[in-house]
C-alpha cells in the first residue's frame, strides 16, 4: 500500500485545466473512485478558492469540456447547481452550528452571516436571500426538528445582509444622481 503522503500527492495532480471568461476549472482524479476524476470550478469575479462541481466516473477529455461549455453557457444550470449547493450544504449542517454564531462576537457576525447564506462578495438580489431563507427555513423551523435559536439567528442573518443590501444601493443611486 502506497504511503498516505504519495497517495495524496497523486490525487492533487492536476489532469487539465480550462478557463473561459472569468470561469477556471480544473480536473483532478477522485480519491474515493479508481479512475474517477472531480471537475472544480472558480469564478474568478466571486469565489476565491475552487469548489468542488461535479465528478466523472473516468477522465474523458471531451465529456468534461462538453459539460463545462454547457456550464458556462447555460445561466439556469449555473443557478439550479447553486441551488442544489446550497440545500447541500443546509442538509450538512447542525443546530450547534448556530451556537457557534450565537457564540461569535459582533464583528465576526457579518462573515457568520455570510457563511451561513453561502455568500463569497456580493450580496444577491432580495428575492434570492430570501429563497435562501426559505431552504434553511424547511430545516431549521422548531416545527420541523429545529429550533428557536436557528430560526433567530437565521432571521437576524436574514434582515442583517438585507439592510447591507439596501445601503449598499441607495448609496449607488445617490452616487448616479
Amino acid at each position: 500500500m502506497e504511503p498516505f503522503n504519495a497517495m495524496s500527492e497523486e490525487f492533487s495532480k492536476i489532469l487539465t485545466e480550462i478557463s473561459v471568461d472569468n470561469f477556471n476549472f480544473q480536473v483532478t482524479p477522485n480519491p474515493f473512485e479508481e479512475g474517477g476524476c472531480i471537475l472544480w470550478f472558480r469564478d474568478t469575479l466571486t469565489h476565491i478558492s475552487f469548489m468542488a462541481l461535479g465528478k466523472f466516473a473516468s477522465f474523458d477529455k471531451r465529456k468534461v469540456l462538453d459539460f463545462v461549455v454547457r456550464y458556462v453557457s447555460n445561466a439556469a444550470m449555473r443557478t439550479e447547481i447553486d441551488e442544489r449547493r446550497f440545500k447541500a450544504k443546509i442538509d450538512s449542517l447542525s443546530l450547534k452550528y448556530f451556537e457557534q454564531i450565537e457564540l461569535a462576537d459582533y464583528s465576526e457576525r457579518e462573515e457568520a452571516y455570510r457563511h451561513l447564506y453561502d455568500l463569497n462578495s456580493e450580496i444577491p438580489h432580495p428575492t434570492e436571500l430570501s429563497h435562501k431563507r426559505r431552504v434553511m427555513t424547511h430545516k431549521f423551523h422548531p416545527d420541523k426538528g429545529g429550533s428557536n435559536q436557528a430560526m433567530s439567528i437565521i432571521n437576524e442573518a436574514y434582515d442583517y445582509l438585507s439592510a447591507l443590501e439596501k445601503n449598499k444601493n441607495t448609496h449607488k443611486k445617490k452616487s448616479v444622481s
